[in-house]
């Protein structure tokens, strides 16, 4: 009988091995540079199109799973609207048969990124001529073009490999929001407010055990350039590039966590976002040589479903005609709200958020969260929930404003009571 246990035990172990390599992924990247200038998201004050580029700009994809696969797809760009999102997981659905909640397109957040179609339309209502705009449409259709291809290329060569993953911790994000007694003052390091210091990391390796793809996850703004005119990825951008220099022959995709109101610190320049990118970079080694990372065993399951967030009661027609005489983005954002009672539609009253999960039984759940979700979703979900089995992503397939908390509607200010 000891024989025969010890016998099960081994053929047990045999087994757990062997579905711990039965897992299918495919990684892909493609350029997304363009070669013409357009105009970039991210500050309203640049009004002219991109004058260079600093760093090239990617689409990268992870693949997971076999008969009914997942596909992440990370894109250098600050905000892809939820329709260019829903036509690529479309196409998506008709090549590969892939249900909705089993894709998800995630922004990098770069504020060095082209400016889309649907994303931030205030910022370009009335300022942007009719060449700029015809510009943001031809790079739009064929940024999502270029999506579906990458997630197409991850997904047809898919290979046997294993997937683990782990939590680590970087710590050059900080809260912006600085604070008085009277409230919101503006942007810069308010070091006793919350943040997020915790890095997740999806390991994928072949049977071979070499990386196919890395995944992290920092909740923080990819701001660190400022206003500069030129595209690039700003630090997730770098740290992409510093992992793939040390593994060339896998590939890697940054993704932002529930970091709305968090910034890079310090910022300023390129310095600055190398050395962000090189923290994550690091880190992502250190948790790979000291074997912290716990293999997924489990299949994965997906889930989504769709909440009404509440909007602040909608003003008279008297208080949006008032507003439209002010100028400005306020001014603008009142004359498209008059156009539409013009047409005989209604103003919106809720936000329709379509939220994703992504579960690898219990071992390790992955949340979606469309926007630009402050930090405080973050901590109290890990707070009520394990903490140590759970990955918080924000800005996932759609980004039409920011998620304030209470804590930040009570301070006002910009991410409250305006913002895109």
């Amino acid at each position: 009988m000891p024989q025969t246990s010890t016998l099960l035990s081994v053929l047990l172990h045999l087994c757990l091995a062997a579905t711990a390599y039965a897992i299918p992924i495919g990684a892909a990247k493609l350029d997304i540079t363009p070669d013409y200038p357009t105009l970039l998201a991210g500050y309203g004050s640049r009004t002219t199109p991109s004058e260079g580029v600093d760093e090239r700009l990617w689409a990268r994809a992870l693949a997971m799973g076999k008969a009914n696969p997942v596909v992440v797809i990370a894109v250098d760009n600050c905000g892809v609207p939820k329709a260019s999102s829903d036509r690529v997981a479309k196409a998506l659905e008709a090549s590969h048969n892939l249900p909705r909640d089993r894709v998800v397109v995630m922004s990098t957040h770069t504020h060095n990124a082209p400016a889309l179609t649907g994303y931030a339309v205030i910022l370009w209502s009335g300022r942007a001529p009719k060449e700029h705009v015809d510009t943001m449409e031809r790079y739009t259709r064929w940024l999502e073009e270029r999506l579906v291809e990458v997630a197409s290329k991850a997904l047809d060569t898919r290979t046997e490999g294993k997937l683990s993953w782990g939590q680590g911790r970087v710590a050059f994000g900080g809260n912006r929001r600085i604070l008085s007694e009277e409230g919101w003052q503006g942007f810069g390091f308010q070091i006793d407010k919350p943040v997020d210091h915790s890095m997740p990391l999806l390991l994928a390796t072949g049977s071979d055990g070499k990386p196919i793809a890395t995944w992290c996850n920092y909740a923080c703004h990819c701001t660190t350039l400022g206003a500069r005119n030129h595209l690039s990825g700003d630090w997730a951008g770098f740290a992409n590039a510093a992992v793939e220099e040390r593994h060339p022959n896998a590939i890697a995709l940054t993704t932002i966590g529930c970091g709305a109101d968090v910034g890079p610190q310090p910022s300023g320049g390129a310095g600055d976002a190398q050395a962000h990118g090189q923290s994550i970079a690091k880190e992502i080694q250190r948790l790979m040589q000291e074997d912290k990372l716990e293999t997924l065993l489990e299949p994965l399951r997906s889930a989504s479903k769709t909440v009404q967030l509440p909007f602040a009661p909608i003003p008279e027609r008297s208080t949006w005609e008032e507003k439209a005489e002010t100028g400005g983005f306020d001014g603008d954002h009142a004359k498209q709200q008059l156009a539409r009672l013009d047409r005989g539609e209604s103003i919106p009253t809720h936000l329709p958020y379509t939220i994703t999960t992504w579960n690898f039984g219990h071992d390790l759940g992955l949340v979606f969260l469309p926007g630009e979700v402050c930090v405080d979703y973050a901590l109290r979900l890990k707070t009520e929930l394990d903490w140590r089995r759970l990955w918080i992503n924000g800005w996932a397939n759609d980004v039409p404003c920011y998620i304030p908390s209470k804590r930040i509607l009570a301070e006002g200010g910009y991410e409250s009571d305006f913002s895109m």
